[in-house]
């Protein structure tokens, strides 16, 4: 007796062979190329928080960038009974009109757990000096380097540790 999907059979027994022949290689674990790169956080500002260019996460367009920046709070924050190390900003910076635009925010409670990014892009506005958007932008669009006996860091466990003190100190580049 022939069975109406007996018509697919040639086309199932190509795919179980294909599954078969390429699951072990998928199985594989990654190679040191495919494994994301560390965080690479340049402290750009210090005032009420401690600023963090996560130069990473830089993606451009042209002479625009859209990053993540990294704003650390002082110790002990705390919002309703939770303590927040602080958070991602994400921003795009035109480096040529000097400008930015907000595009979104995600907490980072005490820990390290992360909560989502929450907010849309705003609109472009210019960027008042002196201020950690201004800051950030010379990092990004200047290459500067500021705080230069601050190593830059890896995690962001380790950009709350450094930052912290220098809170506390109002440390300036």
């Amino acid at each position: 007796m022939k069975s109406r999907l007996d018509q697919f059979r040639a086309t199932r027994n190509a795919l179980l062979a294909l599954v078969v022949w390429t699951t072990p290689a998928l199985a594989q674990t990654a190679s040191p190329a495919t494994l994301p790169a560390p965080l690479e956080l340049r402290l750009a500002d210090v005032g009420r928080f401690a600023v963090f260019v996560d130069l990473t996460s830089v993606r451009w367009t042209g002479r625009t960038a859209k990053l993540r920046v990294l704003q650390v709070t002082e110790g002990g924050f705390k919002a309703g009974a939770e303590e927040y190390w602080g958070g991602w900003r994400h921003e795009v910076i035109d480096c040529d009109a000097r400008t930015i635009a907000h595009a979104g925010f995600g907490s980072i409670r005490a820990g390290g757990r992360e909560g989502p990014v929450t907010g849309r892009q705003g609109p472009p506005a210019p960027i008042p000096p002196g201020g950690a958007d201004d800051a950030a932008a010379k990092v990004v669009c200047d290459g500067w380097k500021p705080f230069a006996g601050v190593p830059v860091a890896t995690s962001v466990e380790q950009a709350v540790g450094l930052a912290r003190p220098l809170i506390e100190t109002g440390a300036e580049p």
